[in-house]
Formats: structure tokens, sequence, C-alpha cells
């Protein structure tokens, strides 16, 4: 369909056909990006954008190669296989200390967390989370401020005529920087002056390197953080929901997993490489991404020139959405497509990587999303020990199956009601 907004005509593409026509037949047509005008208006933007570049230009080029080298790689992301081991492990201690007490956790607030500080150390060498409950409220604010107002449509964007007296949206950008600052210039002050004794190189000594200024780095960190959390942390809580209100779902999982995944040397390990042949768990995430894809539509695309699609012409400058919500949840796609069936995806062939245009959770074509495989990593290692060590409850004693399922949508869709739940740790490793 189509409709008129502002200044711009607004396509929204529902169906796989069109889906596979916009990201892969017309996939350089339709590779510019369109966000509102006060994220582009930020100072060091326009040269330093990985994630919301307006285009596939020589600079954004230049930065998902040094991305990929360094963060998405398959050997970039086995050589985080440390940080993310050693990250899990603290969140399984922080839970073995609350099922003591028997303290209700919020699932979301533990793994943002877990997340958050998982990247930032592959990003800055050191946790962004530090202890104290103001540091992870500032924080917090922080991630879902940016990513507020970078999605926030101003009058100019709608009305270009507006752009020369939009002072509102360069006040909202500027607000942006100072929020961005407050973050990082005291970390890149420390890392600039040396006195930062890691001897691992991690991203910012590739920025630095390269000879990045400090609020294109800021930028750049910045991105890379929000884009490789927010999404991550949306799919952890809707699958731990669905296990939850599933218990016969969960116990399979966690029968698969010990079986598959768990070594006993001194104490009891998951294995991480080993959880990708855990198949009944790997259909579970697929389902998760399935029925509740974090971001329902694609980001915006903006056409770079005119041209047809299903018949129709998408005229140059057209703001496209794909809707993969409506894909992904579309009976004449899917049988029985908004129940939790994960046996579905058993002995299929449908993955992550684009392909199938009925499954396109991570997006396809040149601007698909570079970080899927370590998502799905970091989703594997941190449900599985979830559900590996230990036992979960309702709060009060709740029944599994009352478990409200509704969702909100804002910026993602998230799950409407925190998944909040009591932790108690399995017999087996009370004395480990």
């Amino acid at each position: 369909m189509s409709l008129r907004l502002g200044g711009h005509l607004l396509i929204v593409a529902s169906s796989p056909v069109a889906a596979k026509e916009i990201f892969k037949t017309n996939n350089r047509i339709f590779s510019g990006r369109f966000l509102p005008s006060a994220y582009h208006n930020v100072p060091g933007v326009t040269h330093a954008s990985l994630v919301m570049a307006r285009e596939c230009n020589d600079t954004w080029k230049f930065l998902r190669g040094l991305g990929h080298s360094y963060i998405f790689s398959s050997k970039a992301i086995e050589s985080g296989a440390g940080i993310r081991a050693k990250k899990v492990t603290e969140m399984v201690g922080f839970l073995r200390a609350n099922s003591k007490d028997g303290n209700v956790v919020n699932i979301e607030d533990l793994v943002y967390a877990t997340f958050t500080n998982i990247i930032s150390n592959v990003l800055i060498s050191r946790d962004l989370f530090g202890e104290g409950e103001s540091n992870y409220e500032k924080v917090i604010g922080f991630l879902k401020m940016v990513i507020e107002k970078v999605i926030s449509v101003n009058l100019s964007d709608v009305f270009p005529v507006f752009k020369r007296v939009d002072f509102w949206s360069q006040g909202r950008a500027m607000g942006i920087y100072r929020e961005i600052q407050m973050i990082w210039d005291d970390i890149i002050k420390e890392r600039r002056g040396g006195d930062d004794e890691s001897s691992t190189q991690d991203f910012f000594d590739v920025l630095s390197g390269h000879g990045f200024p400090d609020d294109q780095i800021s930028i750049l960190l910045t991105e890379l953080l929000i884009a490789s959390t927010e999404s991550t942390i949306i799919t952890v809580v809707w699958l731990m929901a669905e296990l939850i209100k599933n218990q016969e779902i969960l116990h399979k999982v966690r029968e698969e997993i010990s079986d598959k995944a768990v070594e006993e040397n001194d104490h009891v390990l998951i294995n991480e490489s080993l959880l990708s042949e855990c198949q009944y768990f790997q259909a579970c995430i697929k389902e998760t991404l399935r029925l509740h894809i974090p971001g329902p539509f694609s980001l915006p695309r903006q056409a770079t020139e005119t041209c047809k699609v299903n018949n129709f012409t998408i005229p140059k400058d057209s703001i496209v959405l794909v809707n993969v919500w409506a894909i992904q949840t579309d009976p004449n796609n899917w049988e029985d497509a908004t129940s939790f069936k994960p046996e579905r995806f058993i002995n299929s062939k449908i993955d992550f990587k684009g392909a199938h245009f009925d499954f396109i959770p991570f997006g396809a074509g040149q601007r698909m999303c570079p970080g899927s495989n370590v998502a799905i990593k970091g989703v594997q290692l941190v449900v599985a020990s979830l559900v590996h060590y230990f036992d979960w409850s309702l709060p009060n004693g709740e029944d599994y199956s009352k478990l409200d399922l509704s969702d909100r949508f804002g910026t993602t869709l998230k799950k409407d009601k925190p998944l909040c739940l009591v932790p108690r740790i399995r017999e087996k490793y009370v004395a480990g």
C-alpha cells in the first residue's frame, strides 16, 4: 500500500514477493536509508555512521568492512567467546545469590546489563554497566533516549520546505550529541591519554588507529552498542516468556542442552560451540524471531531512483517499509501462524541469512543486519544458561499458563508487561 506522508510517498510492502523485489531484485535502488533529520544533524554522523548511514557510499563500505573484520566475522565472534562466557558466568552468579532469598528478577533488566557489558567489552574493553543503581539508570536512560529521538519524525522530515527554519530539530540533534558525549567523553579521554593498561585490541583501538576523531568514535560506539543489544534483549525476553508459558517445550530444550552442550570437567560448563547442534533449541529461537520479531517494520529505506515493484511504480525518494511482522505471521505463509510451534523449523532449510523471504528477522540484501551471527550467539548462551542452571516460577505462585504474552509497539515490539520471574538454582548446582 502507499500513503502520502507530508511531502513524501510512503510505500509499505507486506508479502514475501514484494520483500524479495525490494531486498534482492532492486537491492541497489533501495539501499538508501530514510531517518529523521534530528539524528543526521548530530555532529560527526555524516562521516561516521555504520548502521544509520543514508547511503552505501565509500565511507559506509569502509566502516562496514571494519565492523566485519573486528566484530562480526566468524574469527571475531570466536575470539569473543571468552568475554561472553565471563559475563554470562557473572549473570549466573548474580541469579544464584538472588535465588537464595526467592527474590523476583526482571529478566529485561538482567539481560540488558549482561548484553551491554558483553558488547562494551568488545568495543572498549570494559563494562559500561558498573556498580551501583545510579550508573545503571544513567546508561539505560541514555540508550532509550537515543533510540526514541533518533526515530522521532520532525515537521521538516515530512515537509522539506521547513528544513531551513527547523530550529527545534537542530536543538534536538545537539541534545543527542551532548548525551552521547556524556557517556563516552571520559572513556575516550582516558584511552587517548594512554592510561588504559589493556593489551587486547578492541574496536576503539581500530577506530583510533584509522584516525577517527572523538565525536565520530562516539557516534560509532553508540550505534554499535544499540544495534547489538536492543533487539537481542527483546528476543531473550520473548523466548524466556514462551518457554515459561510452555513448560513441555522448556523441558525439551533443557534436556537437549544437557545432552549436547554440557561438559563435565572440574565443574559443569555449557559449551557455546555445541549449542548450534541443539536443533530443537535453535528451532525455538527461530520461532521466537518469527512470532515476536523485535523490529516489525524494517528500518525505512529510500528509493535512490524510480523503479517498478510488482508492476507498481515506486518514485525516486519514496520511503519504503517492509512489514516483516505481517509476512512472518501471515496464515498464507505459515500454518497456525499465531501459535508458538518450534517444530515447524525442525528439518527445515530456513535460516537467518535472508534467503527465505517469508522469514527475514534480520532483513536481507546490502543493508541486512551485519550482527545477526553475534546476536544469535548471545541469545543461545544466555537463554541456555538461564534454563540449564535454574528453575523458574512466576511471582506469588501464579499459573504458568496464565502468563500474559500481549505486546506493545513503540520503537520496537516488546512484551507489554515486564517478565518478572523467581529463580531457584537447580538442586544439582546448589553446591557449585
